[in-house]
């Protein structure tokens, strides 16, 4: 494949998706933040499917998850009125596939079926790099704090979460599952580690979806502002941003540990395919997740 790099996107053309295709990409992935695969023909869904397993396991959401791609529980359509809509103009707000969850897929994979008549684009950050750059006081002490995280109780309606703009309905968002079978909603944790070592390449970058954080263990009130505020500007900064401007059937493999990405509002008819993949650990399995008991955490950042 012909590799070029676009900021920290990879750029790959000519990809056959091979074994050895598959391994560039997951290399890629723990390097970069994203990667791009252009293609100037249609790929067949089994074809998209086939290649996602050569790089890790691949979640398969039942029928009761609507929107799959003829069949394939692996991929999910995403488009207005589905999964993954956002408001009402398309907008959809910086997040992860992690966010407030205890385990989470390492990657996610977006395959561009039809482009939108105008906008639509998606923008990844680089926190890997963000927090490298960060002087090394602030990043000892980011080793030792975790961040407070906003979750929810199955009580409440889905209007009154953040989910209400990545669901379609409720029953949707508790059976949105994991590679292990448990529901992506009974994983939400408190507490989250703000710093961590990337699976692939063992570098050290920040989990910072601010988007469902309140706030940090160890600090005072107006430690915890002033940190919150700070990260969130810095992680903003155009160095750290990507924006990707989508062609017919382009696939971005987007990392889920160092990296958040959001999607501009657009109008026409746009649907993208999205596939969660978990690396598996040396001994061939995915890690075992479990999840703390949830507490509702008030706002305090």
């Amino acid at each position: 494949m012909k590799l070029s790099n676009n900021k920290f996107a990879a750029i790959l053309e000519g990809c056959e998706y091979t074994a050895e295709d598959a391994e560039q990409v997951r290399q890629l992935v723990g390097s970069h933040r994203a990667v791009v695969v252009r293609n100037s023909a249609p790929v067949a869904p089994a074809t998209l499917v086939e290649f996602y397993k050569r790089i890790g396991d691949v979640v398969a959401q039942n029928e009761k998850v609507k929107g799959n791609v003829d069949g394939h529980g692996e991929l999910i359509k995403v488009r207005k009125n589905g999964l993954f809509s956002g408001t009402d103009d398309g907008e959809l707000e910086w997040h992860s596939a992690g966010m407030n969850r205890t385990g989470h897929d390492d990657i996610v994979v977006m395959y561009m079926h039809q482009i939108a008549e105008g906008g639509g684009d998606t923008f990844f950050s680089d926190h890997q790099t963000a927090f490298q750059d960060l002087d090394d006081e602030t990043k000892d002490k980011l080793r030792n704090i975790k961040s407070k995280i906003l979750t929810y109780h199955a009580k409440l309606k889905l209007e009154q979460m953040y989910y209400k703009n990545i669901f379609s309905d409720e029953q949707t968002m508790m059976e949105f599952r994991d590679i292990d079978g448990g529901t992506s909603f009974d994983k939400q944790t408190p507490r989250k580690d703000i710093v961590s070592k990337h699976p692939i390449n063992g570098v050290e970058g920040l989990y910072f979806p601010w988007t469902v954080i309140r706030g940090f263990t160890g600090l005072d009130k107006q430690e915890q502002h002033d940190m919150y505020y700070m990260l969130k500007e810095h992680v903003q900064k155009d160095k750290y941003v990507y924006c990707h401007k989508w062609q017919p059937y382009d696939i971005i493999f987007s990392d889920q540990h160092h990296s958040l990405h959001k999607r501009d509002s657009y109008v026409g008819d746009r649907e993208l395919w999205r596939a969660g993949i978990w690396l598996r650990s040396e001994s061939g399995t995915n890690e075992a997740w479990t999840c703390e008991s949830l507490v509702p955490e008030e706002a305090d950042a």
